[in-house]
Formats: structure tokens, sequence, C-alpha cells
């Protein structure tokens, strides 16, 4: 019988560690990056369902090369002190650098950060020089583009191993940013900010719930998130503290960003600065049969509804109401969610697009705040082969491992097993508008929060000051096309 026992709990142990095998080896996804180490990843997770699509890149050895980058902020170069400290999203780029480096046997290096005019001043003067000191730079978007016409870059079309197609870069540097056939100025998930400084809608589920505005969510999904339909829901909401005095304390419907996230509707409402002609010539097309509209619809969300707080002086922020749950709505970046306040926050929360004009409009748009960066490639580059490598494995394994982290983050989940949030967050990062006007700073960039921070209402008198200074803008920014 003691026999017996003991074989009994012997093959109930090979069985348990069998079954705990076999489930780890159906659970996770193994990737091997040319020596790094293994991830894994839940088989269900967007994780796993991105490390399934190919870069494309053929392996190659660069000896020990350095891939020297500038940068604004800490998007590409992590120090590995850094890691380990408890940031996700430190360690996802870390782990993504590692990835590339031991793929490809390269190290990344940082040779200079700054502020965004430092950055700039910096890149300016190296490459006026001659002086080949850099391989990418990463800078703020309006900044780099002040640049553009001195001819300081390389076209990305003449790049080797970067494609466009790829899902880690987004549509509209193909489609809005180049010109011709050529592009001074690109975006991918390497430009980290360019991704989670997408404006957006939080939501307080609890007080929405109170409130019963119903399943946002399906509303969205079903095409009908709209401007009206979201005023209709904040307008009457507001309760004074007690003070008969309307400020930052009271309870609000919606609370407004007043910077740069005002801007963000011109885009959401399908109205850029710039379009291309029949020819693909990019022209000014900010004055729409719709912009006097839109211009109204905003004053009257600042200035003329009850429920929606809005400080066109800066002094009080706008998200602490949220964080106070003194609003039920606050609009502002998706990188708001990776704070420690919102992480901490105690209601369980909801983010949306940017709501659409009205539900004729096809898709959910967006822009991105703009401190986010570009890249761009010195005309100084000696080996653009190396370069267009290593740029399009951080892009695509910032797609593959960054931006799900972010996800992850902003949905306070680990796996993203609720698809109806994995395909909100979808529509938010996939519909971002990057406008040839915005990026390479022809003009207009700021007219909405700079209308409503003068309470101006009249486009055409706004419109009849800036657009000369617009059109040479663009003109000059073509001429650097040209000499591509």
């Amino acid at each position: 019988m003691k026999k017996f026992l003991c074989m009994l709990l012997a093959l109930t142990m090979l069985f348990s560690c069998t079954t705990v095998l076999f489930s780890c080896k159906k659970d996770d996804a193994e990737e091997d990056n040319g020596g790094t180490e293994t991830k894994k990843y839940e088989e269900d997770s967007l994780f796993y369902e991105r490390s399934l699509v190919e870069d494309g890149l053929e392996e190659k050895d660069f000896k020990g090369r350095v891939f020297r980058i500038v940068e604004t902020a800490g998007e590409v170069y992590v120090a590995e002190e850094a890691r380990n400290q408890g940031n996700l999203l430190v360690d996802a780029k870390f782990a993504r650098n590692q990835a590339v480096e031991n793929r490809f046997n390269v190290k990344i290096e940082r040779v200079y950060s700054g502020n965004y005019v430092e950055v700039n001043d910096y890149a300016t003067k190296t490459i006026l020089a001659g002086s080949d000191e850099f391989d990418l730079l990463m800078g703020q978007v309006l900044e780099t583009a002040t640049s553009v016409p001195k001819n300081l870059f390389l076209n990305w079309y003449d790049i080797e191993n970067i494609d466009f197609t790829k899902p880690w870069w987004f549509e509209t540097t193909s489609t809005n940013l180049s010109y011709d056939d050529k592009a001074i100025l690109a975006i991918s998930h390497l430009n980290h900010s360019a991704v989670s400084g997408v404006y957006c809608f939080f939501f307080n589920k609890n007080l929405a719930a109170s409130y019963e505005l119903g399943d946002l969510y399906k509303l969205v999904l079903d095409g009908k998130w709209t401007f009206d339909a979201m005023m209709e829901m904040v307008k009457d909401v507001y309760v004074d503290n007690g003070d008969d005095v309307r400020d930052e304390k009271d309870f609000y419907g919606l609370s407004q960003n007043a910077g740069t996230g005002l801007n963000a509707y011109l885009w959401s409402f399908d109205n850029p600065i710039c379009t291309k002609d029949a020819d693909g010539k990019p022209q000014l097309s900010l004055k729409s049969d719709k912009i006097d509209s839109i211009i109204a619809d905003i004053y009257d969300l600042c200035y003329n509804t009850n429920g929606v707080f809005y400080d066109k002086t800066l002094t009080a922020n706008p998200s602490q109401l949220f964080y106070e749950k003194r609003a039920i709505f606050m609009q502002n970046g998706l990188d708001e969610a990776t704070t420690e306040k919102l992480r901490n926050f105690e209601d369980e929360y909801g983010i949306l697009p940017m709501p659409k004009l009205d539900e004729t409009q096809k898709e959910y748009l967006t822009m991105v705040g703009g401190h986010h960066s570009v890249l761009a490639i010195p005309k100084t580059a000696k080996d653009t082969e190396f370069i267009g490598t290593i740029v399009e494995a951080l892009s695509a394994e910032s797609w593959k491992t960054v931006t799900p982290t972010l996800y992850e983050i902003a949905l306070k989940t680990r796996y993203l097993r609720d698809s109806e949030s994995k395909e909100i967050m979808d529509i938010i990062i996939n519909n971002v508008v990057f406008d040839f006007g915005y990026v390479y700073n022809t003009g207009f960039s700021y007219i909405l929060q700079n209308m409503m921070r003068e309470g101006n209402s009249n486009f055409q008198s706004y419109y009849s000051k800036t657009k000369t200074n617009a059109n040479y803008k663009l003109k000059q920014v073509l001429k650097a096309f040209s000499k591509l």
C-alpha cells in the first residue's frame, strides 16, 4: 500500500508539472529577437497579436556601430539605471532598444538633448557646418519645421528599408505630409509623444451613470458620438458650491482644456489647414464652408454653455476638477492616463475619442498636442541604409510593445481582453490627423486657442490678418521640397 501511495503521489506531481508546462506553452508565445531575452505573451493579448507582424528587415550585423540620436525627451534613449523603477513605459522603451541593439549588433546613444529650441539650434548648427554628428533628429514638431526651409534634411522616400505601408507608420505621413513623392518630416510609433499626446475625452463612469448618460462606448461605436450629443449631455450640468461665484470650485458637465486642446476640435471636425489639390500640391483649405459654424460652436462651448468650465487665463487646472469628481467629462491628452493622479483615481473612468462634427462625418478624428516630436534625417548622414534599418526596427518594436503598454496603462488592465475598450483605443490612435499645414508650421496652428482667448468669434477678421503670412510660409516649405 505504501509503495502504491508513493507511486500515486509521484504520478500526480508529474501530471501537475506536465499540465503547468503544457499550459504555459499554450498560453505564452515565445519571440526570439536574435539572442535577446525571451519574451512571453498571452495569446489573446495585443502584444502577441502584434508580435506576429513581420517588419521585413533582413538580418544584419553592424558590428557594434553606434546609432546616434538628438532628441528633446526620452522617447528613444533610456539609461540602464532608469529601468525597473516602476515606470512601465520606461521599461518597455528600454526593452525595445535592447531588442534592436542585440538583433543588429548596434548601440543606441543620445548625443544631445535639450528643450525644443536648444535641440533645433544644435541640429541646425551642426548640419550647416557639414558635420556628421548624429543619425536621427527627434525634435518638437513646430520648432523642427522652422528648419525645413533651410534645406537641412533628406527625403524619407530615399531612405532604404523605410516602409510607410507598415502599421507602425502613421498613414498620414505618406498621405498628408508628403508632396511630389517626397517627405521631409515623418512620424511613426517611435514618436511616443505623438501616440500618447493624442486628444480625447475622459469620463467618470460613476457620474455618467448617476446622470443616466447611457452606454457611451456604444454611442461611439454606433457613430453617434457628436459635438451636439456631447453638448446635450453637459450643457445643463452645473452646481454652484454655495458661494455664488462661478469658478473651478463648482461642479460641471465638462472641464475643457483651454490650451492646445481647443485646436483639436478643428481636426476632429475634419477641417484641416491644408489639403492637396488635383495635382497633389498642398494648399490652404482652412477657409471652408463649415469654418464659420465651427468657430460659432466652439465659442458657444467656451462662453455660452453653463455646464462647461473654460478658463481662458489658464490659471486653473481643468484636470483637477475631474480628479476631485467635479466634472463628468474632461478633454485632455491620452498621456493624462499615465499620471499618478489618474492612476490612483478612485472612481472608474472611461476614454472616448474626440466627438465628430455630426453623424454625416465618416470617421472620429483627432490631433496631437503641440509637444509631440517628428523624425528627420540630417543631410550630412553618410549611411542611409544603416539609419533606415534602425529607424524601421525601432518603429516596429515601438508599435509592438511600447504602444500596447500605453494601452494597458490607460485602461488600467493587463491584457486588454475587453474588446470594446481596445476598439475605442484603436479609433483614437489610428485616426490621428497630421496636417501638412500644421506639421510644417505654415500658420493657423493655434487658431481656435487664440481666438477663444481673445473672445473672438469672427473668423473672417482673424483669417484676413493671418493668411498672407501663412501663404508665404507654405511657399517656403514647398520650395524646400523642390530642392530635395
